[in-house]
């Protein structure tokens, strides 16, 4: 209705949707939901550069301090000694039992972030606002007159208006 009809006769209650996000983010948060699902959908998680660097690390690092170590004892404790044997096993397997722990924890972690990605991206996008009806200045009035059985002012106003 026109505003001149709208103060007379008032306006029906309505309904509104209000976005909550520009349009940049709304973009960036189906990117996310589409990234989230897709992670927590194969649960393959690249850990193979970590381990490579753990893995050079250990090589480069651990196995000559050990070997350093049993040199430096003289004859008798040298590389190739048993216990030097023993010593390299024992931080062999050391260094594999961390690294499948660091394996686990990397996986539960990127589930983890995927999952806040997942949260994040269901939000709600819109908010929903009701407006109720308006009465305006006969609204009120021309239904009275129509349940008295008169002619109805509410019928004739729109014809006398042009509304």
């Amino acid at each position: 209705m026109s505003g001149f009809g709208s103060f007379l006769f008032g306006n029906p209650g309505r309904m509104q949707q209000t976005p909550l996000y520009t349009p940049q983010q709304t973009s960036t948060m189906n990117q996310l939901m589409g990234t989230a699902m897709q992670g927590l959908g194969n649960n393959q998680f690249d850990f193979a550069p970590i381990e490579a660097q753990a893995r050079k690390g250990f090589s480069q690092q651990t196995i000559p301090s050990l070997a350093e170590r049993f040199t430096s004892m003289g004859s008798g404790g040298g590389q190739r000694s048993s216990a030097f044997q023993g010593a390299l096993g024992g931080a062999g397997a050391d260094f594999e039992s961390n690294l499948a722990a660091l394996r686990s924890q990397y996986g539960l972690q990127q589930q983890g972030n995927m999952m806040n990605m997942l949260g994040m991206s269901l939000r709600p996008q819109f908010e929903n606002n009701y407006f109720p009806s308006s009465g305006g200045l006969f609204g009120g009035m021309g239904g009275g007159m129509g349940q008295a059985g008169g002619s109805g002012l509410m019928e004739l106003l729109p014809l006398l208006f042009g509304l």
